[in-house]
């Protein structure tokens, strides 16, 4: 973990934080987020639909992070299955 984060810190803080939350770690996929908000990480976009970030949903900062960034709650987001 420490080798991806030393290489994409600066421009992938999103994804970071994606595997973060898979690894069942919210409080380090938070940090992550917040510093995706920050670099303004165009994965942001992504937020609601990233599968990887479904272990967070349930927890409160999850909403306020999508408060925070703007996300509608009730924005219903479909991603093709592939």
């Amino acid at each position: 973990m420490s080798e991806l984060i030393a290489k994409y810190q600066t421009d992938d803080a999103f994804q970071i934080a994606e595997v973060y939350a898979f690894r069942h770690e919210p409080d380090k996929a938070f940090e992550w987020l917040d510093r995706a908000y920050v670099q303004r990480d165009t994965g942001l976009a992504a937020t609601k639909a990233a599968h990887l970030l479904k272990n967070l949903h349930g927890d409160q900062r999850y909403t306020a992070f999508l408060k925070k960034f703007g996300c509608a709650l009730n924005t219903i987001v479909t991603v093709p299955r592939m």
